[in-house]
């Protein structure tokens, strides 16, 4: 119907179209088009409608027609804070904070959240579905929540779910929403595959080698005059860079160290009494329990006769299995659970809210390994459940666990009060941000000297990488505020502020003239010898052998035969060289190149042959491995141009200034 639909909105009929809609909005709602509107978004998407592909993409419209999917400022932020404490944790000390905050860091991430969110809608438009039985094997495969490939249990999970702020639900619908977006990315990336005759070319572009002849040009008589100053001055102000002094700041600081704080006094008996029983499930082993089913499906569109039948035939397998029969035979041959018939009906270890709520009450009310269910009734038919096992809950004495329960409280007490500080150190620099003494009056505490350094080195404090970032972020070098709290450990905070900038300074040539002098020199050296190479090559390339320009300079060639691509020897840049010249053929003379070597050292280099590669050693499990990796790289290539395909069907705008 909307393909006919389709063939209709163009030429007249669109338009006849959007004056019908025109005409009807002048009499409801019209005015909703012309309120003012603060846009919020750090991104938006706007395509034509899906049964109209065509639809202008200007004027009345545009407005009234195309859909509009918004990424807006709050969910990008929260986005970004995420992504922020994930690289603060990796990077540790060499977390540098101006660099998450660059424009170009918050466009990946916003990019990120575009592609996620395109392929969400595509996948929708679509009608890509997601089963319940996917997310549930999903949520398996996530870490924490199996322990020694067993589920961690229900108490366990709750407790993994409330520590991450989540509900079962709401995980299970981020779980969804996530392979939802990856659907069809995921399965355009399956099909990433290497044939074997491209695999076999690749293999042998990759192992082939070169019989190489090459020389070492010498390094060439320089002058042996001094430059003059002229030269020295002219070097002097085109590299002034080398000769700077490295900016420097000089800064004051607090420290909020918890080690520092009153002792939290002991906790009365009932305190810990209450906190061992509302952490019973820390102190022992969690109720396991694990189970199998057989399914008498029931189509969606069944009578209640055939309903009733397909209760009946359960109830009899019910009856079979209590009766003795082995519950994998019965699943065999009557079970219409296709996924799990082959492993006698196991489902593996069973957790509340996943599960259809009648089949999880069903798990849940049997209480011996071996008990049979009666026929319980899901949208997918009647299941007959048996308990493969249980292993019921243990818990550990108070007395057992009593020091533990002390411990922790004078620790969390601790950290409270270390918590309590640290809010009184940020409510006294929000109320002045430029007077760090003011804030140390505040708290009782000192001021210290953290003494000169540059961004790369320091001491005392300022050995920290942290705070050195910090002290030369903008806020704090140009606008001398007290910096937010630097965590140099869990419960050890400093915050600073510069009091003193020095610039980067260019030193005169008068206190640099050695250092000067010298560098111009081995420059010097550098370009003779690279001249030296470029003459020599023009001559080869003209006609003269590798062997007589060597025995002019007083050298000899020297051969390698089997050079690699990847050789380290008798140098990279050779072998790098070698790969890119052919050896003489019928007509032509073998090419002569050029190698640049470190430390200003130049090669004349000449392929004399190509090696084929010996591909006789390959194993198949090494070409197997090789040909995973070539495919997952192209499976990567395609699924990235498969998400700009993608792209390409909205028109995309982003708000920087928002982010």
């Amino acid at each position: 119907m909307l393909q006919t639909f389709r063939k209709f909105t163009t030429g007249w009929v669109a338009w006849a179209i959007i004056i019908l809609i025109v005409f009807a909005m002048s009499f409801f709602g019209i005015e909703h088009y012309f309120q003012t509107r603060v846009p919020t978004y750090a991104a938006k998407l706007e395509s034509p409608p899906s049964w109209w592909r065509d639809a202008p993409a200007d004027g009345l419209a545009r407005s009234m027609l195309w859909e509009t999917h918004e990424i807006d400022q709050r969910e990008f932020r929260q986005r970004f804070d995420r992504f922020r404490q994930q690289v603060r944790a990796s990077a540790g000390e060499d977390f540098d904070p101006e660099q998450i905050e660059s424009i170009e860091t918050k466009r990946q991430v916003l990019d990120a959240m575009i592609d996620e969110r395109v392929l969400d809608l595509v996948a929708r438009r679509e009608g890509v579905a997601i089963t319940p039985e996917q997310v549930r094997r999903a949520i398996l495969e996530v870490e924490g929540i199996t322990r020694d490939g067993q589920f961690i249990g229900d108490d366990a999970y709750l407790i993994w779910l409330q520590s991450r702020g989540l509900t079962a639900a709401s995980f299970e619908a981020l779980v969804a929403g996530s392979l939802l977006t990856g659907a069809m990315p995921d399965a355009i990336q399956a099909s990433g595959l290497v044939g074997d005759a491209e695999l076999e070319h690749l293999l042998k572009l990759q192992a082939e080698t070169r019989d190489v002849r090459f020389f070492e040009v010498p390094a060439p008589a320089v002058p042996a005059a001094a430059p003059s100053e002229a030269e020295l001055q002219a070097w002097h102000a085109a590299n002034g860079a080398r000769y700077a002094t490295p900016e420097q700041v000089s800064i004051a600081y607090i420290e909020l160290d918890a080690s520092l704080l009153p002792e939290p006094a002991a906790p009365e008996e009932a305190v810990l009494r209450a906190r061992y029983e509302a952490e019973q499930a820390r102190f022992g082993t969690l109720e396991e329990r694990s189970a199998a089913h057989l399914l008498v499906a029931v189509p969606a569109d069944a009578d209640a006769a055939a309903v009733e039948a397909a209760r009946v035939e359960a109830a009899a397998l019910a009856e079979q299995a209590r009766g003795g029969a082995d519950f994998a035979a019965l699943v065999a041959a009557h079970s219409d659970d296709i996924g799990s018939r082959e492993f006698g009906g196991e489902l593996g270890p069973i957790a509340r809210d996943i599960f259809p709520p009648p089949f999880e009450d069903a798990v849940f009310a049997l209480d011996q390994a071996g008990a049979i269910s009666d026929p319980v009734r899901t949208d997918e038919g009647w299941h007959v459940i048996r308990l493969s096992s249980l292993t019921p809950a243990t818990v550990q004495p108070f007395e057992a666990v009593r020091e533990q329960l002390a411990s922790e409280f004078v620790a969390a007490e601790r950290e409270r009060l270390f918590s309590d500080r640290q809010g009184q150190l940020v409510d006294a620099i929000l109320r002045d941000p430029n007077a760090l003494q003011a804030v140390a009056t505040t708290l009782g505490l000192e001021v210290r000297d953290g003494g000169r350094f540059t961004a790369a080195t320091g001491e005392g404090i300022a050995a920290n990488p942290m705070v050195r970032q910090v002290a030369f972020s903008r806020p704090q070098r140009d606008d001398r505020v007290v910096s937010d709290p630097i965590e140099l450990e869990p419960t050890r905070v400093v915050v600073l502020q510069v009091t003193e900038h020095i610039p980067e300074t260019v030193r005169p040539l008068a206190e640099v003239r050695e250092q000067v002098q010298a560098d111009f020199e081995a420059d010097r050296s550098i370009r003779a010898a690279r001249a030296q190479g470029e003459a020599l090559l023009a001559r080869a390339r003209n006609g003269e052998s590798l062997d007589a320009l060597a025995a002019e300079l007083g050298t000899v060639v020297q051969t390698s035969a089997g050079l690699s691509r990847s050789a380290g020897f008798p140098d990279p840049a050779i072998a790098t060289e070698a790969f890119r010249l052919l050896p003489a053929a019928e007509g032509r003379p073998a090419e002569v190149g050029l190698a640049a070597m470190a430390g200003g050292r130049y090669a004349l280099v000449q392929t004399e042959a190509i090696q084929p590669a010996d591909l006789a050693d390959l194993t198949p499990a090494i070409r197997a491995q090789l040909r995973d990796q070539l495919a997952q790289l192209r499976a990567e290539a395609e699924r990235q141009a498969f998400v700009r395909a993608l792209r390409s069907q909205f028109q995309i705008t982003v708000a920087e200034a928002r982010l």
